[in-house]
């Protein structure tokens, strides 16, 4: 008996116990009461996943070498689709996103509400899978805590860069469609969130990538005292791999009960996709979601700016660099969107401060790494090792010269990130004995406030501890000059100086004594 059932789920991948039994009483020409006493009694190289319930108290079986295979995960992702089943709804994200997300996005991508009576909230959804051995919490580096589909060694780590790269690009598309929705007065102008605001967005029960309220006429239902009460615009996005049928099911989850639910107003769902199968965009459709690319969104230049700006952080992540050359296609083509201009500097001034420090004689340079110590958390944009033993970290925030750094930002990298950093430091076994020098880089003046602060901390600070530094924009373009690498000197100058701004001569050492 249990050879003819290990055939059947070796050629057959593995299957809900109901299946097995049906396959019994046809092969065996018995009940199906006997069938399914058989397949209870089942043991050997035969095994059942558990925790997680199906419906008629069937059971997923398979066999022990084929546990975590493609096939297992298709077969298991389709049994808890057939059933409706929140677990596959949630496995079904994370597939779609290569098979990990940072922990804080879990509540979005899964398709669950957060809290909701007769509904399993994310939390319980991730107990329960990681208890099935199904998924994982795991710290990846430049993410932090992630959930993750249970993979083998080293998987994660291979898949860290990019999953970063797409959440990078994600950002800036989600900046495209609120300028879209402003621009055309869909939404109230200054209430629309996104997950990259410190709370996730949230309409109803569930957690968005985007929400907004909106007044347009349809949207609008008015109360029994004579109010005005706003629709909502909700959108999530992904520029992974093409959104297959099961990649879409979660999201049609959860507009198909924010529907369902009572007092809130009508809901216009998009979901923003670079790529759809076919089945895919219909069933959305279908669904009366709307389902977008960025190119039938923004335009072709817009979205061949997003596929590029995806491929140079994909080489910038391999490459720990960043072609200085790049810069000029990206602004020109992400630069319509209203505020992409200002993320581009962020985001590629960590890679042009990395490459500066590595031709000043670092001898490795990692880039946004996360670290934790006493239940803080803070991330280090720079961090760069000498052959003489000496440590850096490095804060880059890549400003318009035109602005001005927010006083906020210094306070919390001297107040937060700067103490975090020194105790990681300390219990790091490679760094313990290493002179540790901290540094704030920006494109933009300080206030004042901010200089006397740092002023102030800098002569308190014991230099047997650590020392910390500070350098402006022509500070650095001087650090650039000293690279003699033209294509750097005039990056830098054309998108981080004021027109005819000078360099402040020679540069400060790098690396202090």
């Amino acid at each position: 008996m249990s050879d003819l059932v290990e055939s059947f789920l070796q050629s057959h991948g593995p299957r809900l116990s109901s299946e097995v039994a049906d396959y019994l009483v046809q092969a065996l020409g018995i009940s199906p009461v006997a069938a399914r006493k058989r397949v209870s009694r089942l043991a050997g190289n035969v095994r059942r996943l558990g925790y997680v319930t199906f419906p008629r108290k069937a059971r997923f079986m398979y066999l022990e070498q084929q546990f975590g295979s493609p096939v297992y995960w298709e077969n298991l992702v389709a049994a808890l689709m057939q059933t409706k089943s929140a677990y596959g709804n949630a496995l079904a994200a994370l597939r779609q996103r290569g098979g990990a997300v940072p922990e804080r996005l879990f509540p979005i991508v899964c398709g669950a509400p957060v809290k909701q009576q007769r509904h399993l909230s994310p939390e319980t959804i991730f107990t329960r899978l990681s208890e099935a051995g199904l998924l994982r919490r795991v710290t990846l580096p430049s993410l932090g805590d992630c959930i993750a589909i249970v993979q083998a060694d080293g998987y994660y780590d291979q898949l860290a860069p990019m999953v970063r790269t797409r959440l990078i690009t994600e950002s800036f598309l989600l900046t495209a469609v609120s300028d879209w929705l402003k621009k055309l007065g869909i939404v109230s102008y200054g209430k629309v969130a996104t997950r990259e605001d410190n709370a996730l967005p949230r309409v109803g029960t569930f957690a968005w990538d985007l929400t907004a309220p909106s007044y347009l006429g349809p949207m609008v239902k008015v109360t029994k005292g004579g109010t005005d009460k706003p629709g909502f615009v909700v959108c999530d996005v992904h520029l992974g791999d093409i959104v297959t049928v099961e990649g879409v099911r979660p999201f049609i989850n959860k507009c198909r009960t924010l529907r369902s639910l009572r007092n809130i107003g009508p809901c216009l769902q998009i979901f923003v996709a670079g790529k759809f199968q076919g089945d895919a965009f219909q069933l959305l459709k279908k669904n009366g979601i709307i389902p977008a690319t960025p190119a039938n969104l923004f335009g072709e230049e817009v979205a061949a700016g997003l596929l590029e700006l995806s491929t140079v952080l994909n080489k910038a992540a391999a490459l720990a660099t960043i072609d200085p050359t790049e810069f000029d296609a990206l602004f020109r083509k992400l630069g319509k969107i209203t505020g992409a201009a200002d993320q581009l500097r962020g985001t590629l001034f960590e890679y042009l401060a990395a490459d500066v420090v590595r031709k000043a004689g670092a001898h490795q340079v990692r880039l946004n790494r996360i670290y934790k110590n006493a239940g803080k958390e803070a991330e280090a944009d720079v961090i760069a090792e000498r052959h003489d033993l000496s440590i850096s970290f490095i804060e880059c925030k890549g400003h318009s010269p035109y602005g001005e750094t927010p006083h906020s930002e210094v306070k919390r990298w001297l107040q937060h990130n700067v103490p975090t950093f020194f105790k990681v430091r300390n219990e790091h076994p490679d760094w313990q004995n290493m002179p540790v020098h901290f540094e704030f880089w920006t494109t933009a003046p300080l206030t004042e406030e901010s200089i006397s602060l740092l002023e102030k901390a800098k002569s308190e600070i014991k230099a047997t501890r650590y020392t910390i530094g500070w350098r402006l924009g022509p500070e650095i373009l001087a650090l650039c000059e000293d690279t003699g690498d033209e294509g750097l000197i005039t990056a830098f100058r054309k998108h981080f100086m004021k027109s005819n701004a000078k360099s402040a001569g020679p540069a400060a050492a790098i690396w202090p004594k």
